[in-house]
């Protein structure tokens, strides 16, 4: 290659292609001529053609002029068209290629005489070339730098041909001088208007001179604009020589066959750092037939520098333009010079990935139709380290050839296919691509709408072959900082139309549609612009294209994910259906590929492909965006249609009008065993005859694949909330129901498939989300209203608790939270002895009631409220109002004025007999809850000045909203007054000693006292009570003078008299403590190679920072790459006070490095700041300056952001999702907050590491941060806490703002530990937060659930808290957790809670129970959270266990879910406890060696369920009635008795309750599917039996199984034949047999012989088990002696 060359162009490197320039009549285009002299002139006078002669004698090409007719001896001929014929060329060779040449205004030949001519260039238009036709301009000699002149020059000279610019004007254009236009023609459109002066027509106008003077100024700027713009570039000589040369050269090259296969275009701009890996990257790739085009667009780096380095590789050309042409112009003219087959568009700061082509290109040979095959990609920063980037959507899992929608796909995804990453064939692509100037970035996005809509198939593979590089250089950090994207989403949606393509969008316009609103609703300012308005109208025409689509009855929209073999069982029942009218819609969610069965099935069906899985909700409303059917109908892959269900539903719809219509389905419980699916039971659970709106609301009973409804009435309701995880269809139908009726159709026409944990195939959603379900519920009744029913509100809460659960997730709607915040019968009983053993000391307290409105109704409201369950007598209500007492009133009454009302307050308060005020306005209620809580409090008369509690508020709809409030937080109080300074509770003697309530401050007097109680003993004495106490009306916010003078006195009395209290919207208050002091700052940056965030930082550090005295110490971390250090050389080479560098030779923790500079700090205060941290704001620094340098203060924080104005930081939630994490992450900047948190000063217990400003004396006082065990955030929350011991206040204030995308990293386990084994009480318990808020919500601020947050007895704590977690809350999680542990809680014996899931260390020591319960606890992530139970939780530990799980049965269904390291498992779990429960004897001894402490506590059965059962008649059938009772996990049990149902069919009625294998179906007269385990005892009495059978296989695990089925039948008095195994040994009454076939036949036969004798021994077993057996008194000590210590 050359040093460089200093234009892009075309070349011939082999022989020199000769031209010859001749003419050409358009009247006989055939026949060309010598041209004239004149003509000759012409033609070099308009053109560049010394440049151009040039260029080409040192690129291979030769133009020359023809001048002998007779001896044409050139390559090619290029024509000029020209009406004056010469001389002509009679020897042209018939093989001589012939080239057009059209200028100005020149009309265009007919198209046969075109199409004589290799190449045609064209006048005046936007630069393009399809490889015949290419655009040339009027060329303009535009210099590298242009000038600008402030003068001007007369220009009264016509264009040599219409539409051109005449050569004077070119003359004076590219002197830089003003044109001033005095002839009679149009200047042509490219030139703006503004940059000449139009002077041809001056009538009345000043002289000519004047006028020129007056305007030559903004003229020459405007022109000047032009000429250093890209916009110039296309009418330069550059680029005309640029696309003439590129073109001839091509062509040359086609004729001699001596193109590459591949072009590899490489535009670069200052990336000289990345080019050499991109260069070799192809290099490397082994292909030799490439050529490599590097296009300098005037670099200011070391670019030539890095390209020298390749001088002697023929492959590589470097060309290096003069000017910077832009991104787009610098690529169009790569692609005009590329010569290849196939072109590779390589941005210079990506690179090839190894086999990149070797894998791309021969399959693109192998389909030469396709014209674009791309590969995914892999991200890289800055450093080259890779980045773990979200998949792009619109990448399909597996590689594919064709048979994709590219068009739709484009437009539903954005561009899916980046230029690096794609191959595209040449000369089809120049067919069909045109650049469109009016997008600002999305070329390449629109060339492959271009290319799809003619070329529809790409290739696809799913490797990445590219690696792409993400830094901010990057032109695209501009592009999508503005509204660019929207701007040019909706141009390629526009282009669409206007090419006419359309139709490819067939099915998927709604999609379209929806992309364009999504890409809209990013830009809330676009909404009524022109923008949005073009939104509007092409998402009007997309739906109008889809309702032009013909209508079907029925869409059926199908989704499947990874069951390939089950959606062809689905697809098969939909083939079956009796009615025909119908599409099914199957979007696979990024699952495994089904394309090949689809083959087999002829209804009409559209399959979509996501690109990456989003879950149920998504995969059906990509299905909805298809669909076209009149009703829509839905259908999971593992499920079945009956053949007549759409008929079914038509039927109903004739007269249902807008309405869900629903049919019966039946529940088939299956198994897969070697993909074969083995039916083990049929139910219907819901079967019911009409719809019953109010269980709805309580729970789904209603399946998705039984119901259908109006596809119309979606755009009324909305589509499938992508935000659940689970019963996303409920919610859907809730949604349905709230607005519809709905029309049940008592008839089974659909089938809903289970399968057991453990099968193959089993991933049953809901199975997967079982542990989620009580957060599910809560979130379901937090959306949807209870109807005003009692009875939603009763079977919620009764759901709630049949789960057994503590709710870990989405808060519950806050009444029924609300609701759930009683005593029990034994709280209450033991609260009532509290009562009395303390109600002598009690304190008590006097609520007083300021009526000042005189409204009786809204007095007796407040006063009927005074109500708790347990009364302590400890709390009274008077009233205060401008009414007279009633006649009949008993209660104390003092009548007060408007006016004077405080002071009469002030006399009442004097003469009271309490030791607590209240003040309660009329119309407001104290709640039943919080009133109890505090009545218990008050009787231990706790020792404080003052006490607040939580609110509600009435709001709109049927729910409250809640004020939940941290403890006493100063700053918070300050900033938003109303959040914390309602109804509180005042000790007297603390009011008198302030000379009672400030009688001027009227409707601020709760806060004027506070403030006064600060100012006595700051926050000492100032208590809360965490739980709602007052219901009112929600407060209205406005800005108070009154509140804004008081804040003001209070800050001025602690000292601040330069103070100023501002309102920054209603209601809230910014204090700016008017500091004299402006201390030196020593911002900390610590770097470690992360050059880029760091300069950024640095450089917004110095130009938006007003505060004026600041140092910044740049840390340097051992940084190991050259650039970073070669910065940070020149940063130390400035000498700069203000900028240091300092130096550790290796490499440290943060944590001694912040340690480092704070000893060689010289400011007064430190700031350690991250390097990814940016500044947006000058007042920054001032903002947490003015907190940090009240001395009450030990380290304020900012809030965080990201580039799209999210929130990062919010100050720190202790205990949040592990130690501590940010709450309200993701919400936008300008978001309130839960309580104006975001938008106010406050208090947080802690701090993020990413900006922490802290006095440097207190820094170095408390020996800094912890570096031995802690680094990072955890360093940080570590000091934090020890700030606070300190006595010091934590500020977070949003008045400073900080850019900070980056999340922070998580902690490792031993990090976490170590915070835990510190810090654990107030991890759990932080004083910023309130109990009543959950800690694993990644938000905050989300309600808890109440088995939580209602602690009643925790004041005195009379039995032991026991938290109990059950395996399962179907088999023996009740039998042997819950049933116990409700029995217990009942009788007053345990407080508690049940909770399926473990809790995290800081909400097990929230909740601080004494005992804890684990029930079958197995799994590495279950044991992890026993070993930090163990280390960090006091509690007694007992591991329960009710079967032998070593050595399950082979045949066993759960024998799959076993970790195949049970028994480590198993040791580990008891390892972690203090005692271990079993159910039998024998199991005991089985399993003796695993724990020292071992009991056993025998399975009993509650009273509740069986002690009350109807009686069974026996001999009513015609034969006797024998049964068996079972589910899947017995099959190995009933296979003892196969023969022995065959041989006495004929003499029995066979009964089978809960599984039947299909071989003893024609053997069997009924069969009762199973039943919730609640009904399961009542179900089994009415089955009537006359005898019961209960075989079970000889083994171990048997043998240690517990007696639980002979319990049970016998409690229905049923007489019994059982194995005569360990496990049935003992005295009840039954008759027990060995597993031989004749023993089971005899045993039988004996009891069907003697009815009487076999009734009388069900009936001893009856009593043998409720004298014996029963959970009543006897067996609850039992249960004592095994739970606890």
């Amino acid at each position: 290659m050359t040093e460089r060359d200093l234009m892009a162009g075309g070349r011939c490197l082999d022989k020199p292609w000769r031209i010859g320039i001749a003419g050409v009549s358009g009247d006989d285009p055939a026949r060309p001529f010598v041209l004239s002299d004149a003509a000759w002139h012409d033609f070099i006078d308009q053109l560049p053609w010394q440049q151009l002669k040039a260029y080409a004698d040192a690129n291979g090409l030769i133009f020359e002029r023809v001048l002998d007719g007779e001896h044409v001896d050139h390559d090619a001929l290029l024509l000029l068209l020209n009406d004056k014929p010469g001389q002509l060329l009679s020897g042209v060779n018939s093989k001589i290629r012939r080239y057009l040449l059209l200028r100005g205004s020149q009309a265009r030949l007919a198209a046969d005489h075109e199409a004589s001519f290799s190449r045609i260039f064209l006048p005046l238009g936007e630069p393009f070339t399809d490889g015949q036709l290419v655009s040339l301009n009027q060329p303009l000699t535009v210099p590298a730098t242009p000038v600008s002149r402030q003068e001007w020059l007369l220009c009264d000279d016509a264009p040599e041909l219409p539409g051109l610019l005449p050569q004077q004007w070119c003359a004076c254009l590219e002197s830089g001088r003003v044109p001033v236009h005095l002839g009679n023609w149009s200047v042509p459109d490219w030139l703006p208007q503004g940059s000449y002066i139009a002077a041809h027509d001056l009538d009345g106008q000043p002289s000519l001179q004047d006028y020129c003077n007056a305007r030559v100024q903004a003229s020459a700027e405007k022109l000047h604009a032009f000429l250093t713009s890209k916009d110039s570039y296309p009418y330069s000589s550059d680029c005309w020589i640029t696309a003439l040369t590129a073109a001839i050269a091509g062509d040359a090259a086609l004729v001699r066959n001596t193109r590459p296969l591949l072009s590899v275009i490489i535009p670069a701009y200052n990336y000289g750092r990345f080019l050499k890996q991109t260069i070799s990257s192809v290099l490397d790739q082994g292909y030799a037939d490439i050529e490599i085009l590097v296009l300098d667009n005037a670099s200011t780096d070391h670019t030539a520098k890095v390209l020298r380095a390749f001088s002697k590789e023929s492959r590589v050309r470097y060309i290096r333009n003069s000017r910077n042409v832009g991104p787009s112009y610098n690529v169009l003219n790569g692609i005009q010079i590329a010569q290849g087959q196939y072109l590779s568009i390589l941005m210079a700061d990506d690179y090839y990935n190894p086999g990149y082509l070797s894998g791309l290109l021969p399959r693109l040979l192998e389909h030469p139709d396709v014209v674009v095959g791309y590969t995914a990609i892999r991200w890289v920063n800055e450093q080259g380290e890779v980045l773990k980037m979200p998949r792009h959507p619109g990448y399909q899992k597996q590689d594919y050839v064709g048979g994709r929608n590219e068009v739709a796909e484009l437009l539903i995804h954005d561009n899916y296919i980046p230029p690096s990453a794609a191959l595209i064939q040449r000369e089809p692509f120049l067919q069909v691509w045109r650049r469109d100037p009016a997008l600002n970035g999305a070329g390449d996005w629109l060339s492959m709408l271009q290319v799809a809509e003619k070329h529809p198939d790409f290739i696809f593979l799913s490797e990445p072959g590219v690696t792409y590089r993400a830094h901010s250089a990057q032109l695209s950090t501009e592009f999508y900082s503005s509204n660019a994207p929207l701007a040019d989403h909706i141009r390629l949606v526009e282009g669409v139309f206007e090419r006419a393509a359309e139709s490819k969008l067939r099915g998927r316009e709604l999609g379209v549609a929806a992309h364009l609103r999504r890409r809209l609703a990013l830009y809330p300012a676009e909404q009524s612009s022109a923008l949005g308005l073009r939104v509007a109208e092409l998402c009007k025409q997309l739906e109008a294209l889809a309702a032009s689509d013909d209508e079907v009855l029925f869409s059926v929209i199908v989704t499947t994910y990874n069951r390939p073999a089950m959606l062809q069982d689905a697809l098969h029942s939909i083939a079956a259906q009796t009615l025909r009218d119908f599409e099914v819609i199957l979007v696979n969610d990024h699952g495994e590929p089904v394309e090949a069965l689809l083959k087999e099935f002829d209804f009409p069906l559209t399959y979509l492909y996501q690109g990456r899985n989003q879950g149920l909700s998504s995969a059906r409303n990509a299905g909805l965006a298809l669909a076209r059917g009149r009703y829509v109908c839905y259908l999971d892959d593992d499920d079945f249609y009956a053949p007549q269900h759409l008929e079914t539903l038509a039927g109903a719809f004739e007269n249902a009008g807008d309405a869900v219509v629903y049919t019966g389905v039946e529940y088939v419980a299956e198994r897969v065993e070697d993909g074969v699916r083995v039916e083990l039971s049929r139910q219907t659970p819901f079967e019911h005859e009409r719809y019953d709106r109010e269980r709805l609301f309580i729970h789904n009973y209603i399946p998705v694949n039984t119901w259908a409804h109006p596809r119309a009435l979606l755009q009324v309701v909305g589509q499938f909330d992508t935000g659940l995880t689970a019963f996303e269809d409920w919610d859907l139908l809730l949604r349905l129901a709230a607005r519809y009726p709905l029309v049940h159709v008592p008839k089974v026409t659909a089938e809903v498939r289970t399968r057991e944990g453990g099968s193959d195939g089993d991933d049953h959603m809901l199975s997967r989300e079982r542990e989620r379900f009580a957060s599910l519920y809560q979130e379901m009744y937090r959306r949807h209203s209870d109807l005003g029913s009692e009875r939603v509100r009763k079977g919620r809460a009764v759901q709630l608790r049949s789960l057994g659960v503590v709710a870990k997730g989405d808060p519950t709607p806050v009444r029924t939270w609300l609701s759930a915040r009683k005593l029990t019968a034994p709280q209450q009983r033991l609260a009532n002895d509290y009562v009395t053993a303390h109600r002598d000391d009690s304190a008590r307290l006097t609520v007083i009631l300021l009526d000042l409105a005189g409204d009786a109704a809204l007095r007796q409201r407040s006063l009927d409220s005074l109500v708790v369950q347990v009364d302590a007598g400890n709390v009274v209500m008077q009233v205060m109002s401008v009414d007279a007492a009633p006649a009949d009133s008993a209660v104390a009454w003092t009548q007060c004025s408007e006016q004077d009302w405080p002071a009469q307050l002030n006399a009442q308060l004097a003469q009271l007999d309490c030791d607590w005020v209240m003040l309660l306005q009329a119309g407001d209620e104290l709640i039943a809850s919080g009133l109890q809580m505090l009545s218990l409090e008050l009787l231990a008369n706790p020792d404080c000045r003052a006490i607040f509690a939580d609110a509600l508020f009435r709001q709109d709809g049927s729910d409250y909203g809640a004020a939940l409030r941290p403890d006493f937080n100063l700053d918070y109080l300050l900033s938003f007054p109303r959040g914390l300074s309602a109804n509180w509770l005042f000790r007297r003697e603390a009011l008198l000693s302030l000379g009672g309530f400030a009688e001027e401050a009227q409707e601020i007097i709760e806060l004027d006292a506070i403030l006064r109680l600060i100012n006595q003993q700051g926050g000492i004495g100032l208590g809360h009570v965490p739980e709602p106490l007052v219901l009112s009306d929600a407060p209205v916010l406005s800005d108070s003078a009154a509140e804004r003078t008081a804040v003001l006195r209070h800050v001025q009395a602690r000292g601040y008299e330069h103070a100023q209290v501002q309102a920054v919207r209603p209601g809230q208050y910014r204090v700016d403590y008017g500091h004299v002091e402006q201390p030196l700052v020593s911002v900390v940056v610590i770097v470690q190679d992360q050059m880029a965030a760091a300069q950024r930082c640095v450089m917004s550090l110095l130009e938006h920072t007003r505060y004026p005295h600041y140092e910044i110490l740049l840390i340097d971390n051992a940084s190991e790459q050259d650039a970073t250090r070669e910065w940070l050389q020149s940063v130390e080479g400035m000498g700069s006070e203000r900028l240091k560098v300092l130096r550790t030779p290796e490499r440290l923790t943060n944590s001694d490095l912040c340690n480092q500079a704070a000893l060689n700090a010289q400011g007064e205060y430190l700031l350690l700041l991250r390097a990814e941290v940016a500044v947006l704001d000058a007042g920054w620094l001032d903002a947490l300056m003015n907190h940090a340098l009240r001395p009450e203060v030990g380290a304020v924080g900012p809030r965080l952001v990201d580039s799209d104005g999210n929130i990062t930081h919010a100050g720190l939630v202790l205990g949040l999702r592990g130690p501590a994490s940010s709450p309200f992450v993701g919400e936008a900047a300008d978001a309130p907050g839960y309580m104006q948190r975001l938008q106010v000063d406050h208090n947080p217990s802690a701090l993020g590491d990413a900006c922490l400003l802290v006095r440097k004396s207190v820094f170095v006082e408390l020996g800094g941060l912890d570096a031995g065990a802690l680094d990072g955030q955890a360093a940080v929350i570590d000091f934090c806490l020890r700030l606070a011991d300190g006595g010091h206040l934590l500020v977070w204030t949003p008045s400073a703002t900080l850019l900070h995308a980056c999340e922070p990293g998580g902690m490792t386990v031993e990090v976490e530990d170590t915070l835990y084994q510190r810090w654990l009480p107030r991890l759990a318990r932080d004083a910023a937060y309130n109990a009543n808020f959950s800690l694993v919500r990644k938000s905050g601020f989300q309600l808890t659930d109440p088995q939580i947050s209602w602690r009643p007895l925790d004041i005195w704590r009379p039995q032991p808290v026991v938290l109990a977690h059950p395996a399962d809350v179907f088999g023996c999680g009740h039998y042997r957790v819950i049933q116990p542990f409700n029995a217990l809680s009942e009788a007053g014996l345990v407080d508690g809670a049940l909770s399926q899931g473990l809790m995290h260390a800081v909400d097990l020591e929230r909740y601080s129970p004494d005992v804890v319960i684990l029930q079958r606890q197995i799994g590495d992530e279950r044991l992890e959270a026993m070993r930090r139970m163990k280390a960090f939780s006091s509690a007694f530990k007992v591991y329960e266990l009710d079967d032998y799980l070593p050595n399950l049965p082979m045949k066993s269904v759960h024998r799959s879910q076993m970790p195949k390291d049970i028994v480590r498992s198993l040791k580990r779990g008891l390892s972690l406890v203090d005692r271990f429960v079993v159910s039998t004897e024998p199991l005991a001894e089985a399993l003796s060696g695993y724990h020292p402490d071992i009991r056993v506590v025998h399975n009993r059965l509650d009273p509740r369920w069986w002690g009350q059962l109807p009686a069974s008649p026996r001999g009513q059938a015609r034969r006797p009635r024998v049964g068996w009772a079972g589910g899947a996990s017995h099959t190995g049990d009933l296979e003892l008795i196969l023969d022995v149902v065959k041989e006495l069919a004929a003499e029995v009625e066979w009964v089978f309750f809960g599984m039947c294998p299909d071989s003893l179906r024609p053997y069997v007269h009924e069969f009762h599917p199973g039943v919730a385990i609640n009904l399961y005892p009542r179900k089994l009495a009415e089955l009537n039996l006359d005898l019961a059978l209960a075989p079970v296989e000889e083994n171990l695990f048997n043998e240690c199984k517990s007696n639980l089925r002979l319990l049970e039948y016998g409690a229905c008095a049923y007489p019994v034949v059982c194995s005569d195994v360990r496990c049935y040994a003992g005295d009840l009454p039954v008759t027990r047999v060995k597993n031989r076939y004749r023993d089971w036949v005899d045993a039988i036969r004996m009891h069907l012989s003697d009815a009487d004798a076999s009734a009388a021994q069900g009936k001893a077993l009856q009593q043998a088990v409720r004298d014996h057996w029963m959970l009543d008194e006897q067996g609850l000590v039992s249960w004592q002696q095994g739970w606890l210590p």
